[in-house]
C-alpha cells in the first residue's frame, strides 16, 4: 500500500504539561488533545488552569463569606455600642489582612488547589486519555494517519511506554515523510528492539540526520546483531556517518566510526578529516591512524584531500 502524503499541525507547546488538560463539564471527561469541543457532546472544553481558577475563586469567596457571617453574628451579639464597633472594625481587619495574604500567596495556593485537583482526579484523568486513545485507535482504522498520529503525539507527552511510542511510529511509516514535518525520533525511543521503529529511525536519517542524537546511536550499537539481520549493513553505517556531526560524539563512538569507515562516502571522509584536523590538541587514537591510512591509500590522488596533507610516509608505521 502507498503511503499517505499528508500534512501534520504544529504541536502545540505549553510552559507546563497539565496546561494541556482540558475537561468536559457536561461529560466529566478530561482530555490531551487540541479539540475545543468535546466529540460526544460538542460541548467547549474548560482548560487545566480556569477549572483550577474556578475552584480557588469560589473557595475563596466562601471563606470569606463565613468571615463575614461570624463578623454579623459578633456585630448583632454585641452588648454594648463599643463592642459592635469592636466588632466591625475587627472583623473588617481580618477580611482585609486575609486578602492582602491571599494575594500574596496567590501562586503557592493556585499550585495547591492544581496538585490537589490532579490527585483526587487522577483516576478521572487517566480514563480520558485512554477515552482520546480509543479515538486515534479510530482513526488509524479508518485511515485517517495524520489526526491519529496528531492525537498519539498529544497523549505521548504523559504516556512514556512502549506501546504508545509504537504506534506513533506505526502510523509514521504509513505516512510519506518531508522534511519540512516537525519530526521526532529521541521520544520515540523504545525500551527494547523494535522493528517499526528502526524503520522509522533509519526514513529520518535520510530526510535529518540532526535528529539522530546520542541516545538513537546507542540504541542502534546495543541492537546491531538484530538490525543487520533485519536490515543489512547498510543500515548501521548510515548511523554511523550521523556520528561525524559533532566532535564530541566522534570522541565518543570513536570504535563505531572505525568499523565502518571503509564505507563512508567521499563527503563524510572529508568531514571527519577536517574535525580531526581542526583539534590536533585532542588524542583520537586509533581512529586518526586509520583515517589517515584510508586517505592514503584511497584519495591519495584526490586534490579534496591536499590540504591534509596525509602522504605515504605519515601512515608507513601503521
Amino acid at each position: 500500500m502507498a503511503k499517505q502524503a499528508v500534512q501534520f499541525s504544529k504541536k502545540k507547546r505549553t510552559q507546563y504539561r497539565f496546561q494541556k488538560l482540558k475537561m468536559c463539564k457536561k461529560c466529566n471527561r478530561y482530555s490531551v488533545l487540541k479539540d475545543e469541543n468535546c466529540p460526544t457532546c460538542s460541548t467547549s472544553f474548560v482548560g487545566m488552569e480556569s477549572l483550577v481558577k474556578s475552584i480557588f475563586k469560589n473557595r475563596l469567596f466562601t471563606e470569606i463569606t463565613w468571615i463575614l457571617i461570624i463578623v454579623c453574628i459578633g456585630i448583632i451579639a454585641a452588648p454594648t455600642v463599643k463592642a459592635l464597633y469592636f466588632s466591625l472594625i475587627t472583623g473588617l481587619l481580618f477580611v482585609i489582612c486575609y486578602v492582602i495574604l491571599t494575594s500574596i500567596f496567590m501562586k503557592s495556593e493556585y499550585f495547591t488547589q492544581l496538585k490537589k485537583l490532579l490527585r483526587v482526579d487522577l483516576k478521572k484523568i487517566a480514563a480520558g486519555i485512554q477515552f482520546d486513545s480509543d479515538l486515534a485507535k479510530k482513526d488509524v482504522k479508518e485511515e485517517r494517519l495524520a489526526p491519529a498520529y496528531e492525537k498519539l503525539r498529544e497523549i505521548g507527552d504523559f504516556i512514556y511506554n512502549d506501546q504508545v511510542k509504537i504506534r506513533r511510529v506505526m502510523a509514521l511509516n504509513e505516512i510519506l515523510l518531508r522534511s519540512d514535518m516537525e519530526l521526532e525520533l529521541e521520544p520515540l525511543i523504545p525500551s527494547s528492539y523494535d522493528k517499526d521503529f528502526v524503520k522509522y529511525a533509519l526514513e529520518v536519517v535520510k530526510i535529518n540526520r540532526s535528529l539522530m542524537t546520542k541516545k538513537g546511536i546507542t540504541y542502534f550499537i546495543t541492537y546491531r546483531e538484530a538490525i543487520i539481520r533485519d536490515f543489512g549493513m547498510e543500515s548501521l553505517i548510515s548511523v554511523a556517518g550521523t556520528t561525524l556531526r559533532m566532535k564530541l560524539y566522534i570522541q565518543e563512538f570513536a570504535p563505531f566510526i572505525e568499523e565502518f569507515l571503509d564505507y563512508f562516502p567521499k563527503e563524510r571522509i572529508l568531514r571527519l578529516c577536517s574535525i580531526l584536523q581542526a583539534n590536533p590538541e585532542v588524542d583520537w587514537g586509533s581512529l586518526e591512524d586509520k583515517t589517515r591510512r584510508l586517505v592514503t591509500m584511497k584519495y591519495h590522488y584526490d586534490p579534496d584531500f591536499k590540504r591534509f596533507a596525509y602522504d605515504e610516509g605519515a601512515v608507513s608505521h601503521v
